[in-house]
């Protein structure tokens, strides 16, 4: 071969190389660079139950105690850039899919998100539970596993394809849900109409929502799911000290987790990340 191409091609290769090593060095600085934290979800991630709401009333946002909040105080290894909470009480997935992700973009390095409780229809299951008898209870929380069974399983991938899209850098962790109340049998507890059986009921229904998130997260590159069902074990409504509120004045408070249950969400999170 004439030695003025072999120079040429070996030109041609030698910048082919720098161009793909200086793009991984952008893609690198990218990554380091994708600092901004973006908390989404439903009203366990607002911080329901903890007080001090801010003005953002319709979303029922916890200024200071949601374990998001919680969460980033904790960390001093990483500082945050930008911390956006677009958590909003009452939310379901399709609303955090349409309307909590516009903060999201290369810069986030970190999301969480809890949501899903609020489309399985938890909260009538719950009032079903509350006011009905063992066997209504029973059916409103076999109806809310069936519709967790069968609808979320879509709704989530395309939540979860849609935060990757938006996040490419981000690590993502998806939060589940607690035991609302004491186990079946457990000595020394009063629930009021939540008997062993009704008690039962909503703590299966709780495990076939928390087990079905849990399977898709972990379909999800870059995704990472924290189960805190350990971290209030023995802390449920009804229990001696419960991190689950009971029925309150302010209803919309019932049966969400109290200041120290948001803390124990969020040091089941700081576990994980560190």
């Amino acid at each position: 071969m004439n030695r003025r191409w072999i120079s040429v091609a070996t030109t041609a290769v030698a910048l082919a190389a720098l161009t793909a090593c200086g793009d991984a060095e952008e893609a690198a600085t990218k990554a380091v660079d994708a600092r901004d934290f973006v908390a989404l979800g439903d009203s366990y991630a607002a911080g329901l139950g903890a007080g001090n709401y801010g003005d953002k009333q319709d979303c029922v946002q916890s200024k200071d105690g949601g374990y998001p909040h919680l969460w980033a105080a904790l960390r001093t290894v990483a500082k945050f850039g930008t911390i956006t909470d677009a958590t909003c009480a009452g939310a379901k997935i399709n609303d955090v899919r349409y309307e909590q992700l516009t903060a999201l973009n290369e810069n986030t390095g970190w999301v969480t998100l809890t949501v899903g409780g609020n489309d399985a229809g938890w909260t009538k299951s719950l009032q079903a539970c509350l006011l009905g008898t063992d066997e209504t209870c029973k059916s409103s929380v076999d109806t809310a596993v069936t519709t967790v069974q069968s609808a979320l399983p879509a709704e989530l991938d395309a939540l979860y394809k849609v935060i990757r899209n938006q996040a490419p850098n981000a690590k993502v962790y998806v939060l589940g849900y607690p035991h609302l109340v004491a186990a079946p049998g457990a000595a020394g507890v009063s629930c009021e109409a939540l008997s062993d059986a009704r008690r039962k009921a909503l703590n299966d229904g709780a495990d076939s929502l928390d087990e079905l998130i849990k399977g898709r997260v972990a379909a999800v590159q870059g995704f990472t799911f924290v189960d805190v069902r350990k971290a209030f074990e023995g802390h449920e409504a009804c229990t001696k000290e419960p991190w689950i509120h009971g029925l309150r004045d302010n209803l919309s408070e019932s049966y969400h987790p109290t200041p120290e249950g948001h803390k124990a969400y969020a040091d089941a999170l700081f576990a994980v990340t560190g």
